[in-house]
């Protein structure tokens, strides 16, 4: 991760407790029902990480739904973290590189050894569609799709050199090219925070 992404998480993480969960707080909510005060708190705690990709004015209205939605005859019991995040999906979409099995998998050794292999973006794909590792099976079907984009990637460049390609094919192409930028960004990353973990342990 670079000091800008750094910075830029710390940021985030620094709006969501101001505009959401101070929010929260001064409004006066309280745990769920069968909820501990303890448990409550982590759960705040955890939604300051998981919403730290959302602009100020999306936290300013997902604070406000969040306590239109609370619970109890008083109307302040705070609702679960499942509705929570579904509210914030729904005001603005998670990146993709949020995802945690981006992280823990494509980031990963899998990620470079997807490189080599020829097959980033349908990995990526893959996670992104279903949101677990591949399975045998999986991994075949993933090998398969590569080969079969890399022929059709050939012919459409083909067909751009020469003015012919379609609307439809230039689509297929720039999408690809789109997803390919996005994935190869998180394996950098990847890489970049095993370098520094390294790093650290020879200082």
């Amino acid at each position: 991760m670079t000091a800008e992404q750094d910075d830029h998480a710390i940021e985030g993480r620094q709006a969501v407790r101001a505009h959401f969960v101070g929010r929260l707080r001064d409004a006066g909510i309280q745990k769920p029902k069968g909820m501990t005060a303890g448990a409550f708190d982590q759960m705040l705690d955890r939604q300051v990480d998981w919403l730290a990709y959302m602009h100020r004015e999306n936290l300013i209205t997902l604070a406000e739904q969040v306590l239109d939605n609370a619970g109890g005859p008083k109307r302040d019991m705070c609702p679960t973290e499942l509705v929570i995040r579904d509210l914030a999906r729904r005001l603005q979409e998670r990146p993709v590189q949020k995802n945690r099995i981006m992280t823990s998998w494509l980031a990963s050794i899998e990620g470079p050894s997807a490189q080599m292999a020829g097959h980033l973006v349908e990995l990526f794909r893959f996670l992104r569609v279903n949101g677990r590792p591949p399975g045998a099976f999986d991994k075949i079907k993933i090998s398969e799709a590569a080969r079969d984009n890399s022929r059709t990637l050939a012919l459409i460049r083909e067909r751009m050199a020469i003015g012919q390609a379609s609307i439809e094919e230039r689509q297929f192409a720039e999408a690809y090219a789109a997803d390919q930028r996005v994935a190869n960004d998180i394996v950098r990353t990847g890489a970049e925070r095993r370098d520094a973990k390294l790093e650290g342990t020879r200082g």
